[in-house]
């Protein structure tokens, strides 16, 4: 056996382990040597944007993903995790513009540059960051097929997205339309209410009335939009202004014409809220444009695209900003005795997550998918589809119903869609899949098959324009194409089955080549992990595409993971600067101590946060069970790799490590199917340095028999297998080092020895040995006994003693640090000695001779114990009182379920035990004090 270096060094070997691995085409199913019907498995990875480098919350879904794939190619599965990267088109192109701004060479690059420059400097920037992200995708370990490799801008996929757009506006789901959309006055572009990140701030409410003769009181924190107001709405059953519904009234405000101000009754107004009374400007509000639909009102844009005010707001207002606007009207109603109150409130506002500035809602004409339209054939609309996915299965189909983990984001996932809204997705930047719409000499005309009966900019368009759609440009002359761009999540939508070959494989059968048969053995694929807050942005969306484009769901489970946050709980973030780069902390403690320090303490929907001291503590397992793997290989004899172990010669505690190791392949495997990430690697932790090091290989010490090595070398190569999905680097390294030829990654997932059925029931008290050496190990810590000080134990042991004698050198060995020993049946209570029970056997440690107490009485070693006890009693005292208050709450008890409230009463009645020890401790210490 070579030697093994003392101390891990994971930078020595990663990159050469990653290159193991890929050269050896592994990572790539169909170079598995499986049986042709083996099962199959499929992640597609969430592709990282291409605006930089991966964040930790990257690292945490590399991790996932990477354990789920390697677990189940163990399985012996044709898995398959497919790469990828998303161009992210509103992302990438602001922060190039962003960083263009701060390079102090331009003011405004999309004016300065052009279309055409500017975007070949984003094309640049991305390729630079994919190939950045690429890197840091392989140094995490995560084992996907590069063959395979995809991009959201790349030619295939530019033809999937062209290929959905064409088929929905033939199906006249796809239209463009006049109506209200959210705009980033500083972006210059729409967004969608899931790119809207809302923050807190003050602002002040108004509560004033259009004219001293108006019946009705409005309030509102945007005064400027009321030179836009067509109606008020009041809820039809408030009594106070029940006699106005139905009512106009001519009101003059300053704006280009006199308002006619309807009263509007609608059940949707809050009788309770402020007045009661909403006014109604249709062409500023998402709400008040559906009361404008609905109440067949009038539309007036005040607010241009510029954030100026338009001359429809006045000439006193025109071309003003929206604060000055605000002020001059405010102004002008104080000055007119209609201002009844101002007040202070914390009100949300939505922001750009890209841009940073207030969005505005504007009316114009935009591209949309509208998702209550019936799909032709179907008699469905998208929300049916999107609905019935997660509820009755695809076309009622119960194997087409997606697992969602934690089910709670089922809940929300379809209250979310119960208030969806038609999905505009035309883009007014230039990075991303320009529309795959041309018009003939310029024109711009819409599909009157989809057109909404509203006002619309092209209504007058001439009959003899034409328009083009479909997946590659007209052959023919005279056509310009859509300057808009579609919303990144169009083809983010796609993802699943545009990443297996559609629409070029949508007819592929088996025998065809590889890539053309991908959709029909990979789809839907088996499993998605994302982050909470991509369940609107993306999962609903690739819910919602699939279903109508290749008549499927995406993925038969998703497991939804939170938010990784910074040790304070606050979100990674440039602007707080509390940004952590996945790369060095590899580099300073390894990607395995990474992988295992986001898996480790992860579950699944709750937000986490990170401390490098946490993969740091990892580093030093990683190296523990380096250390544990030396041992073993450097110790062992040539035959105990080869030879089986004899069942014959097991002694007790090799019977229990067995049986243990059985157990914790059975619930290791349990917990990875379950989603249970964390618990797999908390009960392999354990095991590895509680039962395997701390308990199997000192005892083993004693007695090195052949048996004994066999086990050891058995259960190593076990434990580097279960492993092996969390932390793949050094359980391959380690796996080089026993011999062994095939790579530890096409291992077989380890199967479960069955070694209880062979275990008498005698055999099982070795637990009863380990109960006795774990109970005298804590008595010393607890009182602070120098480990070099030699004590007494007496054990009454019952029915026990004939065994306990037969392991009387295993207790005396196993760091007790217990010089005299008798082992009796029974025997009278020692007084002045610490008293332990353990599984109805009585053990007594004499206090004489562990603690000095000098001949005058009094002691500095006992009275520290005494103090340190008192503090525990103290503690638990404290504990006792704090779940009391809880239990004494009714609101807590009428909230609480009730497993938890038998929690607390179970915790209460130990934590009453433990402190009558600590009292008894105490009282004899002070006895001999």
């Amino acid at each position: 056996m070579p030697e093994i270096p003392k101390t891990y060094n994971p930078r020595e070997v990663e990159d050469k382990i990653y290159k193991i691995w890929e050269e050896s085409g592994y990572f790539n199913p169909d170079n598995l040597d499986l049986p042709p019907k083996a099962e199959k498995f499929s992640v597609a990875m969430p592709p990282p944007n291409v605006t930089g480098i991966l964040h930790l919350g990257h690292a945490l879904e590399n991790s996932l993903m990477d354990t789920m794939i390697r677990y189940q190619r163990m399985q012996g599965k044709k898995a398959l995790l497919i790469p990828g990267t998303d161009h992210a088109a509103v992302a990438t192109q602001a922060k190039v513009e962003s960083d263009l701004v701060k390079s102090g060479k331009y003011k405004n690059p999309r004016q300065e540059l052009g279309r055409e420059k500017l975007l070949e400097i984003i094309r640049d920037f991305a390729e630079q960051s994919k190939a950045t992200i690429l890197g840091q995708i392989r140094k995490m370990g995560t084992s996907c097929d590069w063959d395979r490799m995809a991009y959201t801008f790349d030619k295939d996929r530019t033809r999937a997205v062209n290929e959905v757009f064409a088929r929905m506006y033939r199906d006249g789901l796809i239209y463009r339309g006049y109506r209200v959309v959210n705009w980033s006055v500083k972006g210059q572009s729409t967004c969608s209410d899931e790119e809207l990140v809302y923050v807190e701030r003050t602002a002040k409410l108004y509560t004033f009335k259009y004219s001293k003769e108006f019946p009705i009181s409005i309030a509102t924190t945007r005064p400027e939009t009321k030179l836009g107001d067509m109606a008020v709405a009041v809820n039809p059953k408030d009594k106070r202004y029940k006699k106005y519904i139905g009512q106009t009234f001519i009101v003059d405000i300053g704006a280009a014409k006199p308002l006619k101000i309807k009263i509007i009754a609608d059940e949707s107004m809050d009788i309770k809220f402020g007045t009661g009374a909403v006014g109604v400007t249709p062409a500023h509000s998402m709400t008040d444009y559906d009361l404008y639909v609905k109440h067949k009102l009038e539309l007036v844009q005040v607010i241009s695209k510029n954030g100026k005010m338009t001359a429809e707001a006045g000439k006193e207002y025109q071309n003003l900003s929206i604060e000055e606007a605000r002020k001059k009207f405010v102004k002008w109603l104080e000055e007119n005795k209609l201002l009844i109150k101002e007040e202070d409130i914390t009100q949300n506002v939505g922001i750009s997550d890209r841009f940073g500035d207030v969005v505005e809602v504007l009316p114009m004409t935009q591209w949309f998918v509208g998702v209550n339209k019936k799909i032709p054939g179907k008699e469905k609309c998208l929300k049916d589809l999107m609905r019935e996915a997660v509820t009755v299965g695809h076309n009622g189909d119960a194997k087409q119903k997606i697992k969602i983990t934690p089910d709670r984001f089922g809940k929300i996932y379809l209250n979310w869609i119960d208030n969806l809204r038609d999905w505009c997705i035309s883009r007014q930047i230039w990075w991303g899949h320009r529309i795959p719409v041309w018009y003939r000499d310029k024109s711009q005309i819409p599909n009157p098959k989809s057109q909404i009966n509203l006002k619309s900019e092209i209504q007058n368009s001439k009959a003899d324009q034409e328009i083009y759609i479909g997946t590659e440009p007209p052959k023919s002359e005279g056509w310009t194409q859509d300057i808009d761009t579609l919303d990144t999540w169009f083809s983010s939508g796609l993802w699943t089955f545009s990443t297996l070959g559609w629409p070029a494989s949508a007819k592929a059968t088996t025998g065809k080549p590889e890539k053309l048969n991908d959709l029909k053995e990979f789809h839907p694929t088996s499993w998605m992990q994302m982050g909470s807050e991509l369940v609107f942005f993306w999962m609903a969306r690739m819910i919602l595409m699939s279903t109508y484009a290749i008549d499927q769901i995406p993925f038969k489970e998703v497991y939804i993971h939170g938010i990784l946050r910074d040790k304070a709980g606050r979100k990674f973030s440039k602007s707080l600067g509390n940004g952590i780069d996945p790369l060095e902390i590899i580099k300073k403690y390894g990607a395995d101590a990474l992988r295992l320090s986001l898996i480790i303490g992860a579950t699944p929907g709750n937000d986490m946060r990170f401390f490098e001291e946490r993969v740091e503590g990892y580093r030093n397992f990683v190296n523990k069970l380096w250390n544990i793997s030396r041992y073993i290989l450097q110790t062992k004899n040539d035959r105990a790799n080869t030879e089986e172990i004899a069942i014959d010669k097991l002694t007790p505690i090799d019977k229990w490590i067995l049986v243990e190791t059985d157990v914790l392949i059975k619930e290791v495997g349990e917990n990875i199917n379950s989603y249970n990430f964390s618990q797999a690697g908390e009960k392999l932790q354990d095991f590895t340095r509680n039962y395997f090091a701390d308990w199997y290989i000192e005892a083993s010490k004693l007695e090195n028999s052949p048996e004994k090595q066999k086990i050891l070398i058995n259960i190593l190569k076990i434990l580097l297998k279960l492993w092996h999905p969390f932390i793949p680097f050094v359980t391959e390294t380690v796996w080089k080092k026993t011999g062994e030829r095939r790579l530890l990654m096409i291992e077989k997932w380890p199967k479960e020895m069955n070694i209880v059925k062979l275990v008498k029931s005698s055999d099982i008290f070795y637990l009863v040995i380990k109960d006795i050496i774990s109970a005298i190990r804590n008595a010393r810590a607890e009182n602070k006994i120098e480990p070099s000080k030699k004590i007494k134990a007496v054990i009454y042991a019952g029915r026990y003693a004939n065994f306990i004698k037969e392991n009387e050198t295993l207790i005396r060995k196993m760091r007790t640090g217990i010089g005299e020993l008798e082992i009796k049946k029974a025997g009278k209570k020692i007084d002045n000695a610490i008293y332990l029970a353990v599984g109805g056997i009585d053990i007594y440690l004499p206090l004489e001779g562990m603690i000095d107490f000098p001949a005058s009485g009094g002691s500095a070693e006992g009275g520290e114990i005494i103090r340190a006890l008192v503090k525990k009693i103290d503690k638990g005292e404290k504990q006792i009182d704090a779940i009391n208050k809880n239990l004494a709450d009714k609101n807590f008890l009428a909230k609480a379920p009730a497993k938890v409230v038998e929690e607390f009463k179970k915790r209460i009645k130990a934590e009453k035990e433990n402190i009558a020890k600590l009292n008894e401790r105490k009282r004899l210490l002070s006895n001999q004090l």
